[in-house]
């Protein structure tokens, strides 16, 4: 009786760089998200609440242009605020709790993956799913808009544009470090999930009351500074009583330290501490 040789067929496929490794993280949260019927349901109902007739009214009526006050008010709606902040606590629940959960981290780090990347590509993969409720229907009402428009001063609409889009990243990429360190500190997505929605909450409870002794002090709410930093980036004046040098520390602050201590949750965990 003769022993046949186990034969191993070579895979043909193109070995991953190890510097793009990321985006397979990333691309694998998008799905994943996308997925979610809670994530793909609210990003729907959220457009269309806050964007939706917006857009079919500036279509259908007459109007001069596209003005920035417009766009600024638009955004700084508090619906728009509300809807940003459960799309982070969805996206972002298990996004690191779930590979905590598991101790997958470890398997991550263990591939030829540093934590940077690792950390990269988790974020990245957040900002591409809240970017679809974030960037593109305020681009949409923005082009429709300008598109609709009864008077000649495109130029100034297409500046408006611009704007729009920078506010729209930028209002992409503001609260997802918070929804990321809020994951990295339990195992359990759910409680990840009301972590993050009660820590804003909280922020914006305790800016609104402390506000009455000093306006400053509503620099503490995240939609606050956000709706601040929509009046610099469409150059209308901001409300009186705001220093304008406390608006970039409550930014720093709101953007630094949660990634830094994401980033050490993430080295120590890889080296099993």
């Amino acid at each position: 009786m003769s022993l046949n040789p186990i034969e191993y067929r070579p895979w043909e496929g193109k070995r991953t760089d190890s510097s793009n490794r990321f985006m397979v993280i990333a691309s694998k949260v998008f799905r994943h998200k996308l997925e979610s019927k809670w994530v793909l349901g609210l990003l729907i109902l959220g457009t269309f609440l806050t964007f939706g007739f917006s857009i079919i009214f500036n279509s259908i009526n007459s109007h001069e242009g596209l003005t920035s006050e417009s766009m600024a008010s638009q955004m700084g709606d508090g619906l728009f605020f509300i809807i940003i902040i459960i799309l982070v606590s969805m996206i972002c629940s298990d996004l690191i709790s779930e590979d905590l959960r598991s101790n997958s981290l470890v398997l991550y780090l263990s591939r030829a993956l540093k934590p940077e990347g690792y950390l990269l590509g988790k974020a990245l993969g957040a900002l591409m799913v809240l970017s679809i409720f974030t960037i593109l229907p305020p681009m949409i009402l923005a082009i429709a808009t300008t598109a609709t428009q009864s008077g000649d001063d495109y130029l100034a609409s297409i500046s408006v544009i611009a704007q729009t889009l920078v506010a729209s990243a930028w209002s992409t990429i503001f609260m997802v470090p918070i929804g990321l360190m809020i994951s990295s500190l339990t195992p359990r997505k759910t409680y990840a999930a009301v972590g993050t929605f009660m820590t804003f909450f909280l922020l914006m409870l305790i800016g609104g009351i402390l506000s009455s002794f000093d306006q400053n002090w509503s620099l503490i709410d995240p939609t606050f500074v956000l709706s601040r930093s929509y009046e610099v980036i469409f150059g209308i004046d901001m409300i009186s009583g705001i220093n304008g040098g406390l608006l970039a520390l409550a930014i720093g602050m709101m953007l630094v330290p949660p990634s830094l201590f994401v980033y050490w949750r993430i080295v120590a965990k890889g080296v099993g501490k």
